[in-house]
């Protein structure tokens, strides 16, 4: 499947949330823009069976604009976990806006080398939205993961079924608190 990632401006309003709900970081050391100097639109090849790393997805931000948040799960745990954004992989992106734009939050386990395992009846971590609460519009997950997103705090509410990617979350727009990934 091909991926088009649109250079966009990011900037969460709420962006000095707890940072015991979702931790904060700068772009990952080493991020650079594409070598050929491009601009507009960079198209990446991405498929579940691709492991896609935080580095992967770094340089998409455009100029100007603040940090991406990043979140790192781990297995069977709850809470944004200490982590580096660039070990592991990326096992979602939650955006701001529909159709895979504005401001977004990149959830990576930094312990993923393959990815997620097949099914949904496992725990792959999870966390609560902070500075993102009510503001995710559309989703993508990679390395064979799924999201489910949550209209209330630590997992709980209405949800919206296992999502691989959509472009607009319908009657969960702007509502989810929490996530899980499995």
């Amino acid at each position: 499947m091909n991926v088009i990632w649109k250079r966009c401006a990011v900037g969460f309003a709420a962006a000095a949330a707890s940072a015991a709900t979702l931790l904060i970081t700068a772009s990952p050391a080493g991020a650079v823009a594409p070598a050929n100097g491009a601009t507009g639109i960079q198209i990446e090849a991405v498929s579940s069976a691709t492991p896609v790393s935080v580095s992967d997805v770094a340089g998409v931000d455009s100029e100007g604009s603040t940090s991406t948040l990043y979140c790192a799960v781990r297995d069977n745990t709850f809470g944004c976990q200490s982590g580096t954004p660039g070990d592991g992989l990326v096992v979602s992106i939650l955006y701001d806006d529909s159709n895979f734009s504005g401001s977004r939050v990149v959830i990576f386990n930094p312990a993923y080398q393959v990815g997620c395992t097949g099914g949904t009846g496992d725990n792959e971590g999870g966390a609560n939205l902070g500075a993102a609460a009510n503001l995710i519009s559309s989703v993508r997950t990679y390395n064979s993961c799924d999201v489910k997103l949550f209209d209330g705090n630590n997992a709980t509410g209405t949800a919206t079924a296992w999502l691989d990617e959509a472009a607009d979350l319908g009657a969960m727009n702007d509502r989810a608190n929490s996530f899980k990934i499995s």
